[in-house]
């Protein structure tokens, strides 16, 4: 049986002061996403613009960078930078990817995952936030 990945984005909402990655972001959909992940997958990890990929226990203190003041290139290199961080934890054999985020980090975390051999599947594909924190109160309740 495979096991399940969660690589969840992070959020524009953060803390004031140094917490875990888990405690750090604040936003709504993080919070639901973060629950999800808890009840769903066997191991889960973020990514943020500023740092790539993060462990749930890595430390984050406050920070203002946003990948929408990437270059192209940039975006290429930070999505394969994260892939690649990603790959050292976790090998590509029996397991799915579940890949939370908007579209702005998906289309550069999609063509890595792929070029590494992973199989990964978009829960959330096309849905707008609210209708993603619908999905994750539909499914929480479950």
């Amino acid at each position: 049986m495979s096991e399940k990945i969660g690589l969840l984005a992070t959020s524009r909402r953060k803390g004031d002061e140094e917490a875990p990655v888990v405690e750090f972001y604040k936003s709504p959909l993080f919070i639901k996403a973060l629950q999800y992940a808890h009840k769903n997958y066997d191991r889960f990890y973020f990514y943020n613009a500023k740092d790539g990929l993060l462990l749930p226990d890595q430390m984050m203190a406050p920070y203002d960078v946003s990948i929408q003041t990437f270059s192209i290139s940039q975006k290429r290199h930070w999505g394969k930078k994260v892939i690649e961080s990603f790959s050292t934890y976790e090998i590509v054999k029996d397991k799915i990817i579940y890949l939370h985020g908007g579209r702005v980090y998906r289309q550069f975390l999609e063509p890595e995952l792929s070029k590494h051999g992973f199989y990964y599947e978009v829960p959330l594909k096309g849905l707008g936030i609210g209708k993603q924190l619908k999905w994750y109160e539909n499914e929480l309740n479950k």
